[in-house]
């Protein structure tokens, strides 16, 4: 794959997932602050549904985000790998 295929691949992929990391990440903060304050209340009960029940959808969509967050993490590689041999002189 060529480069430019695979930074388009990387951009469409993180414009997706980042709504979806931002939903995990602000109901697991939501989670945790409550877990410290010992606080309990309807937005705490809907946040754990949303961050990790939802069963059996959520384990399903749980281990896809997994994977494609996997995958931009490759991907971001193999474009690091592609600038850095970019970067190489002949001869130096």
């Amino acid at each position: 794959m060529k480069e430019a295929e695979v930074r388009k691949f990387h951009r469409r992929l993180g414009i997706i997932l980042v709504g979806f990391l931002a939903v995990q990440a602000l109901t697991g903060l939501v989670l945790s602050v409550a877990g410290l304050a010992g606080y309990t209340s309807w937005l705490t009960k809907t946040a754990g549904v949303i961050h990790y029940n939802w069963d059996p959808l959520g384990t399903l969509y749980r281990v896809l985000l997994t994977a494609a967050t996997a995958i931009q993490g490759i991907s971001g590689i193999i474009i690091y790998q592609r600038i850095k041999e970019r970067q190489k002189k002949p001869g130096g």
